[in-house]
């Protein structure tokens, strides 16, 4: 299940077939790559262990992403590990019953954006909602707040945003992200 927006100045994917997992384990078997898009830089949560999608990715020196990672959860700021192909932006790991809402998703979208600015990047997949789950975390607000400040940062290269998400929450999203193409709140 795929659905393409044009949610000013941005081309959004919501895609809820790139990634094969088992939500029970919170386990990853694969991150597909897509035929029709390219990506500059993937954002995902540093969490190091083997079924986690910064594990799932490519073929990334294990030592190099879990040191990354182990720095960005202990410092809570974004990290990053590039390659020649393609930049991996890990960000803190959010704690199971941590709030992470509308503000919160804000703040990290802008400093994703002063990465990928910083880098040129124009074509960001975002990774970190794939197995997104009602009871730890709102969907709405996150979404909200993402949307938000991709929308507003006129400063911003990102041009090409692919979401992840799972496919039980694909067409409460894609109501949502409709509301932003047609509206522009």
């Amino acid at each position: 299940m795929r659905a393409k927006f044009h949610i000013s100045p941005l081309e959004v994917i919501i895609d809820a077939t790139k990634i094969e997992f088992n939500e029970a384990k919170a386990q990853f078997f694969a991150i597909k790559e897509d035929d029709e898009y390219t990506f500059e830089a993937i954002s995902c949560a540093a969490r190091p262990v083997e079924f986690s999608i910064v594990n799932q990715l490519y073929s990334l020196d294990r030592q190099k992403v879990k040191d990354l990672c182990d720095q960005c959860n202990t410092t809570k700021e974004l990290g990053v590990l590039s390659t020649n192909n393609y930049h991996l932006i890990v960000s803190p790991f959010v704690d199971r019953f941590t709030y992470f809402g509308e503000e919160q998703a804000e703040q990290l979208t802008n400093e994703v954006i002063d990465i990928c600015k910083e880098l040129d990047l124009k074509s960001l997949r975002i990774t970190q909602f794939c197995m997104m789950r009602h009871e730890t975390m709102p969907i709405y607000p996150q979404f909200k707040g993402i949307l938000k400040a991709l929308t507003t940062r006129l400063d911003s290269n990102v041009n090409l945003v692919f979401f992840d998400i799972p496919e039980d929450h694909f067409y409460e999203l894609k109501i949502l992200f409709e509301s932003y193409e047609t509206n522009n709140i």
